[in-house]
């Protein structure tokens, strides 16, 4: 069977990508990883052409290339088949950005100027994704651990470009529009206001950023990184902004190892081009738990009210 995308007659949509099912699926054993792992400096020629390296080619911190096994590549979105049921080319990029040089480290313990330089690197490429032909959405996000769907254990991340919006978004964006149609504000923007002045469930801020553990929280200790300038995209974000969000970062994940020895979780960058009702921010969800059938009703039970888990981070970080 062939990669493509499917679509049924209610315009929901799954991606096919059969060469997924060989990708690496091990984490490497710590006597032979530094050698082994195809993420590590020295190892480059295990992976496909450099993309993007920072600072430069020869020393990188951060290098982007495509991944072996991607989800979406080819270049133009056109019918399968079109009939009761459609499909599609797997039109898109898949791509990925690995983090740091160094194969033990994580957000709590990379210098504040090395967390920068991953932000400018996706920065960097979702301008560059953004701007090509049929694609309509960048993906941006991270896996760490094995029970948050990562196959590798070099801290690294992956950017998706995709003719398609994935169905959070969709839903997302439709709540915010509506929002904003009946009270001519941005949701986010109110938000922000708001929390700022309750400050139960405020984490972390700064002149730029603010963390908070959301009111509607789905996952125990999930948060919500926000700018308190409001932009739609990554690509609006200034270098002061990009320089505080690595400070932001560092000591939300601080927390995090501290609170829970280093957890799995994921990151989703949600951005949206050029919009007053959109406000850019990022989720983070800690794996600390698994969900059961109940949650994919979408009624979700959390086991940690966002206030308690709001206090412990916060106190986690002082």
């Amino acid at each position: 069977m062939k990669d493509e995308i499917r679509q049924d007659i209610f315009e929901r949509s799954v991606i096919v990508s059969t060469s997924r099912s060989k990708r690496p699926g091990a984490f490497i054993d710590k006597k032979h990883r530094e050698k082994a792992c195809p993420f590590c400096p020295g190892n480059e020629a295990k992976t496909e052409k450099t993309i993007l390296a920072l600072p430069n080619d020869s020393h990188w911190n951060v290098r982007v290339f495509k991944n072996k096994f991607p989800v979406l590549h080819t270049r133009t979105f056109k019918p399968l088949e079109e009939g009761f049921f459609s499909k599609y080319t797997p039109c898109g990029s898949h791509e990925v950005l690995i983090e740091t040089r160094k194969h033990d480290h994580e957000y709590f313990n990379m210098a504040e100027k090395d967390i920068s330089l991953i932000i400018e690197a996706v920065k960097h490429r979702y301008t560059e994704l953004m701007a090509i032909e049929d694609v309509n959405y960048v993906a941006i996000f991270k896996n760490k651990g094995p029970r948050a769907g990562a196959s590798l254990s070099h801290p690294h991340m992956q950017i998706i470009a995709a003719p398609l919006f994935p169905e959070a978004i969709s839903d997302e964006m439709r709540q915010s529009e509506e929002y904003f149609k009946k009270e001519k504000k941005c949701g986010d923007c109110v938000t922000i206001k708001q929390e700022t002045r309750a400050r139960r469930r405020v984490i972390r801020h700064n002149k730029d950023w603010i963390v908070i553990s959301p009111f509607i929280s789905t996952w125990p200790y999930q948060t919500t990184i926000l700018p308190r300038r409001h932009f739609s995209e990554i690509s609006e974000m200034t270098e002061e902004e990009t320089m505080n969000l690595a400070k932001i970062i560092k000591k939300l994940f601080h927390a995090y190892s501290k609170l829970f020895d280093d957890p799995p979780y994921n990151i989703m960058y949600h951005n949206f081009p050029g919009s007053d009702f959109w406000h850019f921010h990022i989720h983070v969800y800690p794996r600390l738990v698994t969900h059961a059938g109940f949650e994919f009703f979408g009624l979700n039970v959390t086991i940690t009210t966002p206030e308690d888990a709001a206090s412990a981070l916060k106190n986690a970080i002082k």
